[in-house]
């Protein structure tokens, strides 16, 4: 099936705005991609599964994401398939997660995370939206614990 080179660039651009959003923490731009409703699962990363309003993902995003002085989210291999006002990119994931006030190496400081990534997009009258959002973990390495333990961190627990 071919598809409208100027629909695959624009739901590309939008899933690559995504992740740059994330990594700056520019919650405000990541809500402007979302449709009103989406529907996420995270793969049990983050604490939010199924149909969730705009407005409790950021913030959900917001709180895990905050705390963490450094993330990159790299993507790669994105494969676009668009049938009418729908679309979907399938893409690979690493997102890097880094925090220095978790140990004193790389092993308790980075966290990184490998997941294929799937990310339905909706065409809307202000162009694609984001409607959901399906990421399956494929691997991690470096501290599995850096979620609880950044938790930890940030609330003061020990």
């Amino acid at each position: 099936m071919t598809i409208p080179a100027a629909d695959g660039f624009d739901v590309l651009n939008v899933v690559g705005r995504y992740f740059q959003f994330c990594d700056a923490k520019d919650w405000d731009g990541m809500r402007s991609l979302w449709a009103d409703m989406v529907t996420v699962d995270y793969g049990g990363v983050l604490p939010v599964e199924g149909q969730v309003e705009a407005e409790t993902l950021k913030r959900t995003m917001a709180d895990a994401i905050d705390p963490i002085p450094l993330t990159q989210h790299m993507v790669t291999s994105p494969v676009v398939t668009v049938d009418g006002d729908t679309a979907t990119v399938r893409l690979h994931l690493e997102a890097l997660h880094h925090h220095p006030g978790l140990g004193e190496d790389e092993r308790s400081t980075n966290w990184t995370l490998y997941a294929r990534n799937a990310i339905g997009l909706d065409r809307t009258p202000e162009g694609w939206k984001v409607s959901s959002e399906k990421m399956t973990v494929v691997c991690q390495t470096g501290n599995k614990d850096f979620v609880s333990e950044l938790t930890d961190l940030v609330t003061g627990r020990s």
